[in-house]
C-alpha cells in the first residue's frame, strides 16, 4: 500500500480512564461502587488541525465530564453505558466515528470484562 492510498484521520482519545461507578446486574453492584475503566476513541470529519486554537477541534474535556456525569447514576449493563456514552459523542457534529470500551475491573482477579462499541454518524 502506497502512502498515496492512506486517508488522512485526526482522532482524539480519552484512555485508561478509571471512575467508581455502580454498574452490573447484582445487588450488590447497586449499592456498592466498582471502579470501571472507560476508554474513548472520536475521529474527526475534518482530519487537518488548522490552528492551535481549542474552538477548532474537539476537546477531551467534555467527554471526561460527561463519563464523570454518567458514573453518578447506576446502569445495569456496560453495553449501555459504553452506549450512552457514544451518543453523547456523536452530538459533536465534528466526530464522524466513536469507539467506546467500558470496563469493569474488580469482578475477577484476573482480568477485566466489559464491552466496546463502535458507532459511524449516520450519513443523511
Amino acid at each position: 500500500m502506497s502512502l498515496g492510498s492512506l486517508a488522512s484521520s485526526t482522532t482524539i482519545t480519552v484512555r485508561d480512564f478509571v471512575i467508581p461507578a455502580r454498574i452490573g446486574i447484582y445487588d450488590s453492584e447497586h449499592i456498592r461502587p466498582q471502579n470501571i475503566r472507560v476508554n474513548v476513541e472520536m475521529s474527526l470529519i475534518e482530519s487537518e488541525i488548522i490552528s492551535d486554537r481549542i474552538d477548532d477541534t474537539v476537546s477531551y474535556e467534555g467527554v471526561v465530564e460527561e463519563i464523570r456525569r454518567m458514573s453518578l447514576f447506576h446502569h445495569e449493563l456496560v453495553e449501555n453505558f459504553a452506549e450512552e456514552l457514544a451518543r453523547f459523542c456523536l452530538n459533536d457534529l465534528r466526530i464522524s466515528a466513536v469507539t467506546v470500551w467500558v470496563e469493569k475491573t474488580e469482578i475477577y482477579p484476573e482480568g477485566a470484562v466489559g464491552a466496546r462499541i463502535h458507532r459511524i454518524r449516520p450519513s443523511h
